[in-house]
Order: structure tokens, then sequence, then C-alpha cells
């Protein structure tokens, strides 16, 4: 789904890439190592800022970043322009525009609880890694989304939601294992998994 004007301005401003790169990225480092010479798939890369952290601090030697709102890929093909390596995409996660197992590893910052049907975005992300592939997560879960509060201020889906085990257990379910985690309380939690080989 889109975002609403408030999350579009949260997502495209100086303190959301500041803590893209000095928070959420070293954390998922930290859990899942670099992926050098990998090609790199970022859903929902918006502005462009997740697909440089993913090149210049993972060593991912191409990244697509993809994207459902034509506005923020045209934003972030501006941005990196002149960057051959990143690829940004328009599209949707739950029908991705790319071959059965063509990709190393998978950056999802906060994307996939805004996917209606969550489960098809598994499938597809799941279809288009290679085995051994890497998946980086940065979640954020049901008890923050489906919060009074919140339901006010963000568009969210509300139906299905899922916490972090939830979430691990739909990938293990797929063949994937969890390589580490960690938690920010009920609502928000970091995590990096493996693709079993067949």
């Amino acid at each position: 789904m889109k975002l609403n004007i408030v999350e579009r301005a949260l997502v495209n401003n100086p303190v959301r890439a500041w803590a893209q790169r000095h928070f959420e990225a070293p954390r998922l480092m930290a859990l899942g190592g670099p992926c050098p010479d990998a090609v790199a798939l970022e859903i929902g890369g918006g502005q462009g800022e997740g697909a440089q952290i993913i090149r210049e601090r993972f060593g991912a030697a191409r990244v697509i970043s993809l994207d459902l709102d034509l506005a923020m890929v045209q934003r972030a093909r501006r941005r990196l322009a002149g960057l051959e390596d990143i690829l940004c995409l328009q599209g949707d996660c739950t029908a991705l525009p790319l071959a059965d197992g063509s990709v190393d590893a998978l950056f999802d910052f906060g994307v996939v609880h805004h996917v209606p049907n969550w489960r098809s975005a598994l499938d597809e992300l799941d279809r288009v890694a290679r085995p051994g592939a890497r998946l980086y997560a940065m979640e954020v879960y049901r008890s923050l989304i489906c919060h009074p509060v919140w339901k006010r201020v963000l568009t969210h889906p509300q139906q299905d939601r899922f916490d972090q085990d939830e979430f691990i257990d739909a990938w293990r379910q797929r063949g994937w294992q969890l390589l580490k985690e960690r938690r920010l309380g009920q609502g928000l939690g970091w995590l990096a998994m493996q693709k079993g080989r067949p």
C-alpha cells in the first residue's frame, strides 16, 4: 500500500535517513553480516537511502530498489542518478518483476507490515531468493500498528498483522533459518535469516 501524507513526510526527511544509516543498518549488519558481491533487493525503497546503505555498508555489488509508489521511485532515480549499480523499479512486492532465484540478499527496512497480504509478499521474496540468500529485516509489529494512537495517524492494514515470532515462523515455514534477532519491546524488531539450500 502507498504511504499517507504523514508517513511520506516521515520517510523523506533527514532524521529518517540518519536513523536508517546509524541505527537500523548497524543492527542488521551485526545480525547478518555483510553481503559482499551480492545482488540485493530492497522492497519499499522509497527515496533511495536504503539502496545506498546496502551498497556502501553491506557491500552489495548490485542493488534493486523496488517501491510501489512511482513518485517515490522517480525521487530515488533523481537522487541516485549516475550510480549504475543501483536500479530503481516501480513494482509490487507481491508480484516481483524478477526471475526465480535471482537475488542473494533481501532487505526490509520496515515494509512488510504495510502489505495487506504480507504472506504473498514472503512467497515472492522467497521465490526470487537463491538458496543461501540472506534476509535482513527491521519490522514494526501488531502492538504498534494496531495501537489506538498510531491507528489515527498512520495508515496500516489492521487485519492479520504479526509479531516477531509469527514473522520468523512464517519465514521458517518457507525453509529459512534464523541467524540472529533483536527486539525493542513488542512493537519493533530486527532479524537476519538465511534460506536453506536444497
